[in-house]
């Protein structure tokens, strides 16, 4: 090894960015960097990275609940068994129309939160995202107890619950995170488009109901709580690893597991 050049190599630093080099502020949401336009990515794809990417492997036996048409049940598709559970039908999902029926999923129906059709000690890694924020907490609180045993010892769980205290904190910081105002705030030209962003996203913005508040098909949200939801899960038996993994603004994903 040339230490000589290795010298050289660190002096070659000297002058250059000068008042120490700086990419950006890593704790603001929409920060701009020198990646531009292109270094942003979506929560989904962030959720992704963070609850999915380091615990699918081609060993794992997972397990979804509410999976819908598939999208998330694609990401999981690298895993030995991936078993859904939804309220809908296959057929009604288009489910296996969408992922191109892959030998490895397996989809129930489910009648209640019994989760009598799975399988004892088989599952080391569940996820659920978009579906429990529409079941009841007592519908929730069921799914956590019948499901520990269906779950092998150390697996991850990945839940988004519905939580209104983060909601109404996001929603009087939400400007912080308008990718518009963010990319492009004195952009006049794609005033239109912003529109329509906008209606659409007032279309999408969750309804709230107390707990005692069903109606069917109404696709309205369940206000569980994150801590309400957290204290529930330690009381079946499960460790909180992370109350919410932080990579949706708006809504909290909670990491547990089984012991």
């Amino acid at each position: 090894m040339d230490q000589n050049k290795l010298s050289r190599e660190i002096a070659s630093f000297e002058g250059i960015w000068e008042g120490g080099y700086f990419e950006g502020d890593p704790l603001e949401p929409l920060g701009k960097s020198t990646f531009g336009s292109y270094g942003y990515v979506s929560v989904l794809y962030a959720t992704y990275l963070r609850c999915i990417k380091p615990y699918v492997k081609p060993d794992t036996v997972a397990l979804e609940i509410g999976p819908g048409r598939g999208g998330w049940t694609k990401a999981l598709l690298t895993a030995r068994e991936v078993w859904a559970m939804d309220a809908l039908s296959a057929e009604y999902n288009r489910f296996f129309e969408y992922l191109g029926h892959p030998p490895n999923v397996k989809y129930i129906q489910v009648k209640d939160f019994e989760c009598r059709d799975l399988p004892e000690d088989h599952f080391d890694y569940m996820f659920s995202f978009g579906c429990l924020c529409h079941v009841s907490f007592d519908g929730t609180s069921a799914y956590a107890r019948n499901l520990f045993s269906k779950l092998k010892s150390g697996a991850n769980c990945f839940w988004l619950v519905a939580d209104k205290q983060k909601y109404d904190s996001f929603i009087k910081v939400e400007r912080d995170f308008d990718i518009w105002r963010g990319l492009a705030p004195k952009r006049r030209s794609m005033m239109p488009i912003r529109k329509i962003f906008d209606a659409i996203a007032s279309m999408k913005k969750p309804a709230f109901r107390k707990d005692d508040d069903f109606a069917a098909g109404q696709g309205e949200w369940h206000d569980a709580g994150t801590e309400r939801t957290c204290e529930m899960l330690e009381k079946v038996g499960y460790k909180i690893i992370d109350s919410d993994v932080g990579t949706i603004a708006r809504d909290p994903i909670i990491h547990f597991v089984k012991p």
